[in-house]
């Protein structure tokens, strides 16, 4: 009697321990595909919790480093991720899920288009704005690295 209670609590303890689910992962990675786009600029909003990244190509580069309102053809992709704490580094950051891509196209300089998939934006900004916001940025400078190899 004694060997079979033990069975049956031991039986009973491996079923209601084990289960098939795993807990959901809250911090899931998205991995943005820039395509021939590259990258420009970021930036990180603490107060919203989200970091962004700048893409574009070489008629974007030029227009936000060298503010050549000439280029035309340029194509900026302004990509934006919930971020949160790295659990393997303290005090650093990583992206999450991600929120938004804004896209801003100049066909002509004074023909710019402005395009937004994902998540609304927290600010009901107008396209106007967005597109001053993103034609704002600077690219980040790499020491002896060049972005695009002509300017």
């Amino acid at each position: 009697m004694k060997y079979l209670f033990c069975l049956l609590l031991t039986g009973i303890t491996i079923l209601t321990s084990c289960t098939g689910k795993r807990p959901q992962d809250e911090h899931v990675r998205v991995v943005f595909d820039a395509g021939q786009l590259k990258f420009i600029a970021s930036s990180l909003h603490p107060g919203q919790e989200t970091i962004s990244a700048l893409y574009g190509n070489e008629a974007a580069y030029r227009l936000l480093s060298a503010g050549d309102k000439q280029a035309t053809g340029a194509e900026i992709k302004l990509v934006t991720w919930r971020f949160h704490d790295n659990p393997q580094y303290t005090g650093s950051r990583i992206n999450g899920a991600l929120l938004r891509v804004e896209t801003v196209h100049t066909v002509t300089p004074d023909s710019i288009t402005y395009h937004l998939e994902g998540n609304p934006l927290p600010d009901k900004a107008t396209a106007a704005t967005r597109i001053q916001y993103i034609l704002g940025y600077k690219p980040v400078q790499f020491p002896g690295q060049q972005i695009f190899s002509h300017h």
